[in-house]
C-alpha cells in the first residue's frame, strides 16, 4: 500500500463472476478470444462468494484449484517455524487460507477492488511518468479483463474494438462511482482533478479495447501457480505473519532452484540456517559468557570483572580464525581455482570482510584482482520491472549475464576484455576500460547474487571458491527468544544509509521488506552450495549500534503510523527494532573498537577504504 494513501471504503460491491469457469473443457488449450469466452461461458450470474475454482498449474494446464495445499503448505511452515502443536497450526491455516483465497479473487476478478487498486498506483506515481508505469503494473491487464467482462453482463453482449462510443460511456460511469469529484477533498484518498479524469479514462479505453479482440492465454483466464504462491507469500505478511511468510518463501525459492538445476537435493534448505556455523558460534558465546543480552549488558556496564575490551579483542580473533581457515581451503585448491566469489545479504559485512581476506591471501602469495559487476547493469530501459512498474534492481536479471560470462570466458583464457563502466547518474553504460588478469592473479567477484549460478555459468565449477558471509548475532534476548540476525543488519543498514546514502532509517526501515524478499529469493537459498561459510557478525555489535542509532532511530509515533497504513511487516520489525535498542546497553565509547574490525565498515572510522555499494 502507498504510505499516506487509503482507498474510500468500496461502494457497496457487486461480487465478481466465475469468468472463465468452463473454459478448461470448452476450449483447447485454455486459450480464447474475449468473445468467444463470453459466448461460450454463457451470462454467468454473478458468485455469491469470492471464491477460485480453476488455476494453471506448473505445466500450464488448468485444473481444479485445491485450497487444501495452500492449507498443508501453511500447517507445515507453522509447526517448521514455530513448532507449534499441529491442531493449532491446522486452526490458523484454515483461517489464514480463506483470507488468501479472497485476496487471490479480489486481485484476479473483482473488478471493484482492482479499479480502486488501479486508482491508487495511478495517483502514488509521478505525473511525468504515470502512464508508463501504470502501463507496466499488473493490475492494469486485471482491471481491463474485468471490466470487459463487467460490461458484458451490464449491457448483455461483449465488446468488440470497434465498440468504442459504449466503452467510453462504461468507463465514464465507473470512474464516476469510483473517484470523488473534488482534487483532494476524499479525505486519505484523493479525488482526481478533470484532465487526471480524462486522462485515466484515454488510457483505459485503449486497453479495453486492445483486450476485446485479444487471444488471452489460460494464465489470463485463471491464476496461475506461481501467482497463487506469490500471494501466499504477500498475504502472511499483510496479515503480520512475517516470519511465517519468510519461511515459505525461502522454502519455494530452494525446490524451484532444485527445478532448475541451480543447486542438488542436498545443497537445499528450508530455512536459510547454516547449523555447523550457528552452533559452533552459539558454543563460542556460551564460552565468553555472551549468549544473552543479560550477560552481554554486563560486559558493556563492567559488572563483576568483566571488561568490554577483552570481549572485543576476543570477537575479532574468532573472526580472524574464521578468515584464516577460509585461506587454508583457498591454498589447497590453488592451483585449479581461477575465481573467488564473496556473496551474501545487505550488510553482512561483506565489504571488510573481502578486504581481509584478500590481504591474508596476498601473505601466501596469492593476488587478487576484483572486476565489479556492478558496471554490468544493464542500460535502464532493459530493466526489469515489479508489479508497480518500478524497475527492480535487487534481481540478477538486472545484470548483463550474457556479456559477463562472454567477458569471464575471455579474461580466463588470457584475454583482455573491454570493461563496461557503468553509470547511475544516467543509467547506462557510457564508457569502456581495458581489463585483464596476469597469469599469477585470482579474479574476485563481491556480489550480492555472486552465487546465482548463471551469473558465472561460463566458469567450471571447479574452477571456482565460493564464501558466503552472513552476520550471525545469536543472543538470547530478555524473553528467551534469540535475536533475529536480520534485524540487526537492518539496523547496520539505517546506520550506513543515514551516513553514507542521504536516507533516514525510517525510509531504510519502509524500504527492508524489499532488500529482505530479495535476499530470500535470491541469496539466502544458495547458502549450502558453497565451499565456505565466514560468521562476520560481532557479539558486541548491539551495545555498538545503540550508541550511533539513539539519536536517529525511528520513533514510535512513525512505526504505528506504519501499521495504521496496513505495512506490518516493517511495523512488527520496527517494534522488535525498539525493544532490542532499549533492553541493551549502550557502549559509550566506540573508540576501544579496532580499525581493522569489520564493525567500521558502519560506524566509520575503518583502516580500510569501504565503497559503501550494496
Amino acid at each position: 500500500m502507498v504510505s499516506g494513501v487509503e482507498p474510500n471504503k468500496y461502494r457497496k460491491s457487486t461480487p465478481g463472476t466465475k469468468f472463465g469457469t468452463k473454459l478448461a473443457l470448452q476450449i483447447p488449450g485454455a486459450e480464447a478470444t474475449i468473445n468467444a469466452i463470453f459466448e461460450k461461458d454463457g451470462m454467468n450470474k454473478m458468485s455469491k462468494s469470492r471464491t477460485i475454482e480453476k488455476m494453471v498449474d506448473k505445466c500450464g494446464r488448468v485444473v481444479t484449484f485445491k485450497q487444501s495445499k495452500i492449507v498443508n503448505s501453511i500447517i507445515l511452515t507453522i509447526i517448521d517455524v514455530e513448532s507449534a502443536n499441529r491442531w493449532i497450526a491446522e486452526r490458523r491455516a484454515l483461517k489464514y487460507a480463506d483470507v488468501i483465497q479472497a485476496r487471490i479473487y479480489d486481485t484476479f476478478y473483482n473488478f471493484d477492488w482492482l479499479i480502486n487498486d488501479f486508482l491508487k498506483k495511478y495517483i502514488s506515481f509521478n505525473p511525468e511518468e504515470r502512464l508508463k508505469r501504470i502501463d507496466h503494473a499488473f493490475v492494469t491487464e486485471r482491471l481491463s479483463i474485468a471490466a470487459l467482462e463487467k460490461f458484458r453482463e451490464e449491457s448483455g453482449k461483449a465488446a468488440k474494438t470497434d465498440s468504442e462510443k459504449e466503452l467510453a460511456k462504461f468507463i465514464d460511469e465507473e470512474l464516476k462511482k469510483s473517484i470523488p469529484h473534488k482534487k483532494y477533498d476524499g479525505g486519505l484518498f484523493p479525488g482526481l482533478c478533470d484532465a487526471e479524469n480524462k486522462e485515466i479514462a484515454g488510457f483505459l479505453l485503449g486497453k479495453l479495447k486492445h483486450y476485446a479482440g485479444v487471444k488471452l492465454s489460460g494464465a489470463q483466464i485463471y491464476p496461475g501457480r506461481e501467482y497463487i504462491m506469490d500471494m501466499i507469500e504477500k498475504t502472511l505478511k499483510e496479515i503480520g505473519e512475517t516470519e511465517i511468510a519468510e519461511s515459505f518463501m525461502i522454502f519455494r525459492e530452494g525446490k524451484n532452484k532444485i527445478k532448475n538445476g541451480e543447486i542438488s537435493g542436498i545443497q537445499f534448505t528450508n530455512n536459510g540456517i547454516p547449523y555447523d556455523v550457528c552452533r559452533k558460534t552459539l558454543e563460542w558465546n556460551i564460552a565468553h559468557d555472551c549468549e544473552s543480552l543479560f550477560n552481554l549488558n554486563g560486559w558493556v556496564l563492567g559488572r563483576g570483572d568483566k571488561d568490554i575490551r577483552e570481549l572485543i579483542d576476543l570477537a575479532e580473533k574468532r573472526f580472524r580464525g574464521d578468515v584464516d581457515e577460509v585461506v587454508d581451503k583457498i591454498m589447497a585448491r590453488k592451483n585449479e581455482i581461477k575465481m573467488i566469489i564473496i556473496a551474501g545479504p545487505s550488510c553482512s559485512n561483506k565489504t571488510t570482510t573481502t578486504v581481509i581476506t584478500g590481504r591474508e591471501l596476498s601473505k601466501v602469495g596469492l593476488k587478487l584482482k576484483q572486476l565489479n559487476v556492478d558496471d554490468y547493469f544493464k542500460n535502464l530501459e532493459e530493466q526489469p520491472k515489479d508489479e508497480f512498474g518500478d524497475y527492480d534492481f535487487e534481481m540478477p536479471e538486472a545484470i548483463d549475464i550474457e556479456l559477463l560470462n562472454e567477458h569471464f570466458g575471455a579474461l580466463l583464457s588470457g584475454k583482455s576484455i573491454q570493461k563496461p563502466s557503468y553509470n547511475f547518474k544516467t543509467g547506462k553504460r557510457d564508457s569502456t576500460s581495458e581489463f585483464h588478469l596476469s597469469d599469477d592473479e585470482i579474479l574476485l567477484i563481491d556480489c550480492l547474487h555472486g552465487l546465482y549460478r548463471s551469473l558465472t555459468r561460463s566458469v567450471s565449477a571447479s574452477n571456482k571458491f565460493r564464501i558466503y558471509i552472513e552476520s550471525m548475532n545469536i543472543l538470547r534476548n530478555i524473553d528467551g527468544a534469540y535475536t533475529r540476525w536480520a534485524d540487526i543488519r537492518m539496523m547496520k543498514r539505517m546506520v550506513r544509509d543515514f551516513q553514507h546514502r542521504g536516507y533516514s532509517p525510517q525510509q531504510t526501515l519502509a524500504h527492508w521488506p524489499y532488500v529482505r524478499k530479495g535476499e530470500l529469493k535470491h541469496i539466502i537459498p544458495y547458502i549450502f552450495s558453497t565451499d565456505a561459510v565466514i560468521n562476520a557478525g560481532m557479539p558486541y555489535e548491539l551495545p555498538m549500534l545503540k550508541k550511533v542509532l539513539k539519536p536517529i532511530l525511528p520513533d514510535r509515533a512513525f512505526i504505528k503510523q506504519l501499521r495504521n497504513d496496513g505495512r506490518l511487516d516493517p511495523y512488527i520489525r520496527g517494534m522488535r527494532t525498539l525493544a532490542l535498542v532499549d533492553a541493551v546497553a549502550e557502549m559509550t565509547d566506540l573508540s576501544v573498537i579496532p580499525l581493522t574490525s569489520p564493525s567500521r565498515e558502519f560506524i566509520g572510522g575503518s583502516e580500510y577504504e569501504i565503497p559503501h555499494n550494496d
